[in-house]
């Protein structure tokens, strides 16, 4: 009498397993997939990994890990690639949860390494390396890049490139349309973010261009009872990074800081008016394809307010119809 080997009897078994369960399971095969794809692919060197850390000072990661995404992904011949950071363990709460918000937008990362000392990424970037490469002392190690504090040098290069698109979650995207549409409606709907220092520049602007609807993103944002009434503060209603980046990219036009959200109105292609940001010598105003303009350097904020209501008039002219329906 014949009978069944091991692997036989295990390979029934295998096939068996989804009668039993009275479904497929589709998840796990597709986590098995692309288990090996991905074994596969390091195993011939193909993966790209890109690693960074903070080393300094840990104010404005947002807009760090923003600019340092955008530059190492370009020119990448791989469609897809690994990132890892190295973050201060001093770094706030609400800072990480922005930074991993941020990473979340680009569509081309494959997985997220968050790490807080130096031995533990070392230890782990062997494995995302092809595997004839992590005993080879040959093979040269994967670069580091340090995100070091924000320069004018490295936001111009931001403001001057070309960018991928920023994925958002559908949930963002629809919340942000209906909320413009019901509060602005036919008119013009701006996204305010202005430093602190020049406040007043949002107040000029709400009083000059009765027309438009203002809505204030800012921090600092005066309280609803000391607005005018084309003008709403967004801040109090605890929107994530997402959410505000949403807002920004269905608004019609964009003032305020070159930070995180300022950067998502460039990828975007939303006019916009970017104040302040970076480090260094930096010149008076900066026009980037007729749809953007940075004032780098603090700019009064009455001498301002005249040069953003031409740029609004000229990139947006009288509202008319509604341009969210």
């Amino acid at each position: 009498m014949k009978t069944e080997s091991t692997a036989t009897r295990l390979g029934r078994r295998l096939l068996n397993a989804p009668r039993r369960l009275e479904c497929f399971p589709f998840t796990l095969v597709h986590t098995v997939i692309n288990a090996t794809i991905r074994a596969v692919r390091l195993r011939q060197g193909r993966e790209v990994v890109r690693v960074a850390e903070v080393t300094g000072e840990a104010t404005s990661l947002p807009t760090r890990v923003t600019l340092w995404l955008a530059r190492v992904s370009a020119g990448l011949s791989e469609p897809r690639f690994d990132v890892c950071l190295r973050l201060p363990r001093e770094a706030a709460g609400d800072s990480l949860h922005d930074v991993f918000s941020v990473l979340l937008t680009s569509p081309r990362l494959r997985s997220v390494g968050l790490y807080w000392d130096s031995s533990s990424l070392a230890d782990d970037l062997p494995l995302l390396r092809a595997k004839h490469g992590r005993s080879d002392p040959t093979v040269a190690a994967t670069p580091h890049t340090d995100l070091d504090s924000l320069s004018f040098e490295r936001l111009c290069e931001f403001f001057q490139s070309t960018h991928d698109d920023i994925v958002l979650p559908v949930a963002a995207n629809r919340d942000a349309q209906t909320l413009l549409k019901r509060q602005a409606g036919k008119a013009y709907a701006v996204c305010l973010n202005v430093p602190v220092d020049i406040q007043s520049l949002a107040d000029t602007l709400a009083a000059r261009l009765p027309d438009f609807r203002f809505f204030d993103l800012a921090p600092n944002a005066l309280p609803s009872s000391a607005r005018a009434a084309n003008s709403q503060s967004l801040y109090g209603y605890g929107l994530s990074l997402h959410e505000r980046t949403a807002l920004v990219q269905a608004a019609d036009a964009y003032v305020g800081r070159f930070d995180e959200l300022g950067s998502a109105a460039l990828v975007s292609g939303r006019p916009a008016v970017l104040l302040g940001g970076g480090t260094g010598e930096q010149p008076d105003r900066i026009s980037g394809d007729d749809m953007a303009v940075w004032f780098p350097v603090p700019v009064e904020a009455t001498a301002l307010a005249g040069a953003v209501i031409q740029f609004l008039s000229r990139q947006l002219g009288p509202p008319e119809i509604d341009r969210r329906t």
